[in-house]
């Protein structure tokens, strides 16, 4: 009996300090507890970009189609070469296939001046960035020029983002900004990233007669970070 008395005041022991870390509420018609919830939301950057490479040989340039590939900058052009992009990517200028940018485009055994002129060719990615900042995110492109001079011709990015309604062009001058300096290509202010955001990278070569044969290469660095 003795035992028994003290299993049963161990057991009531126990009991009491189990709901001792508890919150009790007994009543008639109504009880109610409150449960305390803490949550951690770590902060985050992430990039993710679509496609790492772009090879462009102007033995063979790719006829332009769909925002892409090569297309005619007619002779007595005189746009900038953000103005030659938008026309490109408009369907304003004939796709191209041959450098020098000649070719009889309406086989009637001729060359006009429509069909001569300079060469621009266009690559397109999509780059998806995440930034759960409240503060807000800037995203930065640094292009360095790792083989072949400034003679290329002329070279800009267009970066758009359309579930913001942003859109914006950088240029970079060939022996300027083509040495990692960074160019800002978006930035959003007092206020988070819509969740994975798309943005729509469009590169652009424009040989206007400046260029010098040889072989370059490039790096392209895009920066993601929390302001």
């Amino acid at each position: 009996m003795k035992k028994l008395f003290l299993s049963l005041s161990a057991l009531a022991l126990l009991l009491g300090v189990a709901l001792a870390d508890e919150v009790v509420d007994v009543g008639s018609d109504e009880a109610s507890v409150t449960e305390r919830i803490t949550l951690t939301i770590p902060q985050r950057v992430a990039l993710h970009l679509t496609e790492d490479e772009w090879i462009l040989d102007l033995n063979s340039p790719p006829r332009g189609a769909s925002g892409e590939g090569c297309f005619l900058v007619p002779k007595g052009y005189t746009g900038s070469l953000e103005d030659a992009v938008n026309d490109a990517l408009a369907g304003e200028l004939e796709p191209m296939d041959t450098y020098p940018a000649i070719k009889d485009l309406d086989g009637d055994g001729s060359i006009s001046d429509e069909e001569k002129g300079t060469l621009i060719c266009l690559n397109q990615k999509v780059l998806q960035k995440f930034c759960n900042n409240g503060e807000g995110c800037e995203l930065d492109l640094k292009v360095t020029r790792t083989l072949g001079g400034p003679t290329y011709g002329k070279l800009g990015v267009l970066d758009e983002a359309p579930d913001i309604g942003h859109s914006r062009f950088v240029a970079i001058t060939p022996g300027v900004n083509d040495d990692g300096d960074p160019l800002e290509l978006l930035k959003v202010l007092g206020r988070r990233l819509p969740g994975w955001l798309d943005d729509l990278i469009t590169e652009a070569f424009w040989f206007d007669g400046s260029e010098v044969a040889g072989t370059y290469e490039f790096n392209f660095l895009f920066q993601l970070a929390a302001l």
